[in-house]
């Protein structure tokens, strides 16, 4: 009875499912942009704008998710902003996969050695040709592991939407179970519940398959100067 419960909800799971690659996608989306642009900025030689970007870093890594999800859904009303709890819960992960991703970019970018800067200068290269050429395909080795797996955890992450009432794969198995317990009696919660590790663990196999395989493209033999 519990498996036919998940084909009768399978439209519902459907809608709840797209609603966690919605969050997973834009969450994504633009915590690599923030990851590049704030590791690129936290490299800097300028003092000033190197610290103004380890400010919001080091705050968002600090904060645990849960407590970025709260304060983004309930704080943004405070400064004129409404955000309804899909929205906010991708912002809230933004900032912190953004924050987590600079540290990462930053890392890559500064694991590359310093007489590779020196020798493109040297040769006459400008400042975007040095980062493209040279730093960008050396800097991408230790990067691409390491933000997989900050993907990864942002994936997983996508359930904390639920705690503010998105509707996405965890409140839509916990809305099922509620369901089932009042008008058939009983818990169907185990078969739900082990329904949604499932569909994770799925998606996050998936991600892994494509991660080793841009390793694979990009750990090629590092150019040399």
């Amino acid at each position: 009875m519990n498996l036919a419960l998940i084909f009768t909800n399978a439209s519902f799971f459907l809608n709840a499912g797209i609603a966690t690659g919605k969050i997973f996608l834009w969450s994504a989306f633009f915590s690599l942009m923030i990851s590049i642009v704030g590791g690129m900025v936290a490299t800097s030689r300028a003092a000033i704008p190197r610290w103004m970007a380890r400010a919001p870093i080091e705050l968002f890594r600090d904060v645990p998710q849960i407590v970025s999800v709260f304060f983004v859904f309930f704080g943004a009303p405070a400064f004129g902003v409404q955000l309804g709890p899909l929205e906010a819960t991708i912002v809230s992960l933004s900032l912190w996969g953004g924050a987590n991703g600079a540290e990462i970019v930053r890392g890559g970018i500064n694991a590359v050695p310093k007489h590779q800067f020196e020798s493109a200068r040297a040769l006459g290269l400008r400042p975007l040709q040095v980062f493209a050429l040279i730093v960008l395909p050396q800097a991408l080795r230790p990067i691409i592991p390491a933000y997989a797996g900050l993907c990864t955890v942002l994936l997983q992450s996508t359930s904390l939407g639920a705690l503010i009432g998105a509707t996405e794969l965890l409140k839509g198995g916990q809305i099922v179970v509620e369901r089932a317990s009042y008008f058939q009696g009983g818990s169907p919660g185990l078969t739900i519940y082990a329904f949604i590790l499932c569909v994770f663990f799925v998606a996050g196999s998936l991600m892994t398959a494509g991660t080793r395989r841009l390793e694979s493209i990009f750990g090629g033999p590092t150019p040399r100067i």
